[in-house]
């Protein structure tokens, strides 16, 4: 063999190497995520198990809907306390968690007289699924879920989306579609500006970042879409609907300076950010409920008419006298 064989063999050899190594990080990341060894909201500790009390005890159906692939998604639908009210939020988990880990926020939004619905994304949850896309597809579902909300529990609903994570990513990248017109407010919990930037902050050794050419390879090959395609960050600078950014400065997969690059990307004039101190990715509202609820309460009272008495009753005397 000539040294050139040689050359070309090695090359060979590193190039599946590569590609090796990237399937198995698409692998873990896209597919295999669910493998998780306890869950992300442990319901009995002392901060969650009044909310989980609350949602074992309270009326509440079970929510199935199709997706545009086939999928049969699942949700929790709990009606509203105020039985004229047109106010409904819809309620966004993140990677790797479901619907009941967003109970805390599911009550505080029927504590203020709203419907509330509460999704499982698909590949999480009860929901049916083998791999999930970081908002890409998803965005497709949390469309024909904004559409079931609007035949079953009313055309003249008033939405909010509340996402935490992946679901604050979705919440912005279904802003693209006609459905945003039914959109009232945003709740972006720890959302993220492009998938791959935040996949680029989650990796601990920064040689690994030459395999995100790779993963993003595979997403495009076996799903059709690139990392760079899941750009919450594309969809607020196009979007007019009025939100309220909440984020965690110790936040290490998507810190503060993506939230700050959403804030000032967006047109709107509407719009409010609430960054909670010694806050690691999505626990803002468990390390400081307090702020974030009067943060909530502030930016949405106004444009989903919340009466006085339903703020009184979601929250502790403090923060009712505040109000």
């Amino acid at each position: 063999m000539q040294w050139y064989h040689y050359t070309l063999l090695a090359l060979a050899i590193l190039i599946i190497i590569y590609f090796t190594m990237s399937y198995g990080f698409y692998e873990k990341i896209f597919v295999k995520y669910k493998n998780k060894k306890k869950p992300l909201v442990n319901q009995e500790s002392d901060f969650y198990k009044e909310s989980y009390d609350w949602f074992l005890n309270i009326p509440k159906d079970d929510v199935y809907i199709h997706s545009y692939d086939g999928l049969k998604l699942h949700g929790f639908y709990i009606p509203s306390i105020d039985k004229t009210t047109d106010n409904l939020a819809i309620v966004i988990h993140g990677y790797q968690s479901c619907a009941t880990d967003m109970i805390i926020i599911a009550k505080l939004y029927s504590d203020l007289g709203f419907k509330v619905l509460m999704i499982d994304l698909r590949g999480h949850g009860l929901s049916e699924g083998k791999f999930t896309s970081m908002g890409y597809y998803e965005k497709y579902d949390l469309k024909k879920w904004i559409n079931h909300c609007l035949r079953t529990y009313g055309a003249n609903s008033k939405i909010l989306l509340h996402g935490v994570s992946m679901g604050a990513a979705m919440s912005m990248l279904v802003t693209e579609f006609k459905e945003k017109e039914h959109l009232n407010f945003l709740i972006l919990d720890s959302g993220f500006t492009v998938f791959s930037k935040t996949l680029a902050e989650s990796i601990k050794s920064k040689f690994f970042l030459i395999f995100i050419p790779g993963i993003s390879f595979f997403t495009f090959i076996l799903h059709k879409f690139t990392l760079n395609k899941i750009s919450p960050l594309k969809a607020i600078k196009n979007s007019q609907i009025p939100f309220l950014i909440i984020h965690g400065d110790k936040d290490k997969p998507v810190p503060e300076k993506m939230a700050k690059e959403l804030y000032e990307a967006s047109p709107v004039q509407n719009k409010d950010i609430l960054i909670i101190e010694g806050s690691p990715h999505a626990k803002a509202f468990e390390v400081d409920k307090e702020k974030v609820t009067n943060a909530i309460i502030a930016n949405i009272c106004e444009p989903f008419k919340i009466k006085k008495s339903n703020v009184k009753y979601c929250t502790d005397k403090k923060t009712a006298d505040h109000w």
